[in-house]
């Protein structure tokens, strides 16, 4: 449970947080969707950070385009929002607290991990149902990374 973000339910906050994995959610009749758990997230709020363990979010669009690596610390705005969670052991319902909607990511630490586009070419590759809801944003930036592999390779090469 992340208690630490009920105050913040309902607004837009700043965040930072580590990318940790790449997963897949199922989705009725859509297939798999991908998600992305950050883990060290901050929410700032003032002058506070208040520290949340980990969190689970859907990859849009927006994070798609991003193409965050395993291991990258980035900055992002998000949605606090709750939604119920179900036991499915017990039937138990609880209330619990997520981010939804990010915005305005920035890189503050690449760690040169897998990206998403990696992971995403890898499950669409394989025998599973996924949605192709994000194919039209996927091949775009495939093509755009396979022209600057060189120059994201010069440019590495110079900041060490």
């Amino acid at each position: 449970m992340r208690s630490q973000l009920q105050p913040f339910l309902g607004c837009k906050c700043s965040f930072s947080a580590t990318v940790d994995a790449f997963g897949l959610r199922k989705v009725p009749y859509r297939g798999a969707e991908p998600t992305i758990c950050l883990r060290d997230v901050l929410l700032y709020a003032g002058s506070f950070a208040v520290p949340v363990d980990h969190v689970w979010a859907f990859v849009g669009k927006t994070i798609a385009r991003f193409n965050p690596a395993k291991g990258d610390r980035i900055t992002f705005y998000a949605w606090v929002r709750e939604y119920t969670k179900l036991n499915k052991n017990t039937g138990e319902e609880k209330i619990d607290y997520c981010i939804d909607r990010l915005s305005a990511l920035a890189l503050v630490k690449s760690n040169g991990g897998p990206d998403f586009v990696t992971f995403w070419r890898m499950m669409r590759n394989s025998n599973k149902f996924i949605s192709d809801a994000l194919d039209d944003v996927i091949q775009p930036t495939c093509a755009h990374l396979e022209m600057a592999d060189p120059l994201h390779a010069t440019v590495a090469q110079e900041v060490m």
